[in-house]
């Protein structure tokens, strides 16, 4: 009989060991009263050295896996001294990066969430949830810890990065074992649209790490349903909704299915686990919500940003031509009419409050929506298609490089995403079980979800990239050892 292999590369044998599935083979004959104890030393024995082998196989991983960690490191760094990304330095730019910096240092002098951009040009303290509050948060511990500069912020993200491709390879081993698992974080270590993440100053770094952390607590919680893991992975998808908004979509996606597959567990039981998970979750994401209610007298569970985006992404530019399916502004205009793109906040205007400014584009974007609904099939497929790669790819980069990424590494991580998919459908196929399935698979209906409701860009794939990588490690490993097989195969014909 062919032995069967764990996802740690563990081979069992069902018939040597007596046993099919959780019972006992009744072929195998029971031992003698007689040899009990000469058995019992043997089984023992057998059992002491399986156990040495699978240390060691574990302590052979983690050193590898160890090692991949410390290049992709070394890969972050060196990009982000040698390339340099220029981002968040100049007083003139009024970049996402550079508000994140901001943001940070103000936290840390202890001004609050303020508008940044308000306070360093004009001197006004708008309180702000333009930005959703981890990443920032996280930039204020830098900086109160003396990393205040720029460059000493993007090289702790490096780390951030590197902790990612170590989560990645540790997800890798769990749904196909050792060979997987280093082969996702060989990938994750050298993959542009990730280490050119660690570099910019923006949260879709942290925001890979948690996404990845969620994916090994969803598996965990696969395998050990309790209230104790549907808690902890309620924990890591509510502070992956403080780094990225549509995170808070991405708890109900991941959880209710998760749950819901669950074998040898009552419907109640199921959906008890979910409404643990979710409720932690929730109650992680709270105390921000309650603290936006204070400040804007209005609902904002996350980010003010809903508002500029759909403006920005639902107008004349965007739903034909060139900017087809993607954001537009068109600053510096405060009076425009219905149908053009964001126009910016009017921070001059008295009370100025930024959730009902937000609300207000909002609802602009949304009403240009429902007036040309004829176009949104078309629009909404274009969005698709500039964030999975398949829409105006080149013109897709060059507008990518405007937030910091370099147009020749741009285009390289687009082309090394090319690579991979076809890898990561055949792994897609090779994985046995639907609960393992989840985890993996819902990032990518979460990027599909975002995209379309807001507008295409790479960068909105970050959810699904750790997925990505670990399902084409899959694919890969698969088909060297079938062409490995293939071989022995004619050798042996010989």
């Amino acid at each position: 009989m062919i032995p069967l292999e764990d996802p740690d590369g563990t081979a069992h044998d069902p018939e040597s060991c007596g046993c099919t599935g959780r019972g006992v083979n009744p072929a195998v004959p029971a031992r003698s009263a007689t040899l009990g104890r000469l058995d019992t030393s043997t089984a023992a024995t057998t059992a002491a050295r399986s156990d040495a082998s699978t240390g060691q196989r574990h302590a052979h991983f983690g050193r590898w896996l160890g090692a991949i960690a410390v290049a992709a490191l070394v890969v972050r760094v060196l990009f982000t001294v040698v390339v340099d990304p220029s981002i968040g330095e100049s007083p003139d730019e009024l970049s996402d990066p550079r508000a994140y910096h901001l943001i940070g240092k103000n936290l840390s002098e202890g001004r609050g969430y303020v508008r940044p951009f308000d306070l360093e040009l004009l001197g006004l303290e708008h309180p702000s949830a333009e930005y959703p509050p981890l990443f920032p948060a996280f930039l204020a511990v830098l900086d109160g810890a003396g990393v205040d500069s720029v460059d000493g912020q993007q090289l702790a993200l490096c780390l951030v990065g590197s902790l990612t491709v170590l989560g990645i390879g540790l997800v890798g081993r769990r749904v196909g074992g050792d060979a997987v698992g280093l082969t996702a974080a060989a990938i994750a270590a050298i993959y542009p649209n990730l280490f050119q993440a660690d570099a910019v100053l923006m949260t879709e770094s942290p925001h890979a790490l948690l996404v990845t952390v969620a994916t090994l607590l969803a598996f965990r919680a696969a395998d050990r349903p309790s209230r104790a893991t549907f808690a902890a992975l309620g924990l890591a998808l509510g502070l992956g909704a403080l780094s990225r908004s549509e995170g808070a979509l991405f708890a109900p996606l991941l959880v209710l299915p998760l749950a819901l597959l669950l074998r040898d567990r009552s419907r109640a039981t199921r959906l008890g686990l979910a409404a643990v998970a979710l409720a932690v979750a929730l109650a992680v994401v709270a105390p921000w919500t309650i603290r936006n209610y204070v400040r804007f007298d209005a609902f904002v569970p996350i980010s003010n940003n809903v508002g500029p985006t759909i403006d920005g992404a639902n107008c004349d530019l965007t739903y034909s031509g060139t900017y087809l399916g993607y954001w537009r502004s068109t600053f510096g205009d405060t009076a425009a009419e219905s149908d053009e793109c964001f126009e910016g906040f009017d921070i001059t205007q008295d009370g100025f409050n930024e959730a009902e400014t937000a609300a207000f584009h909002r609802d602009a974007g949304l009403r240009y929506a429902r007036d040309h609904a004829s176009r949104l099939p078309v629009v909404a497929m274009a969005r698709l298609g500039r964030a999975f790669g398949f829409y105006d790819t080149f013109d897709q980069v060059r507008l990518e490089s405007l937030e910091g990424r370099t147009v020749r590494w741009q285009t390289l991580g687009l082309r090394m995403y090319w690579l991979l998919l076809p890898f990561a459908v055949a792994g897609a196929v090779l994985v046995r079980r639907r609960t393992d399935l989840v985890p993996l698979l819902t990032p990518f209906v979460l990027v599909a979800i975002t995209v379309v409701l807001t507008h295409g860009n790479e960068r909105f794939r970050i959810s699904a990239e750790p997925a990505l990588v670990v399902l084409a490690a899959m694919g890969a490993v698969a088909a060297v050892r079938a062409a490995r097989h293939r071989i022995d195969r004619q050798g042996a014909n010989r």
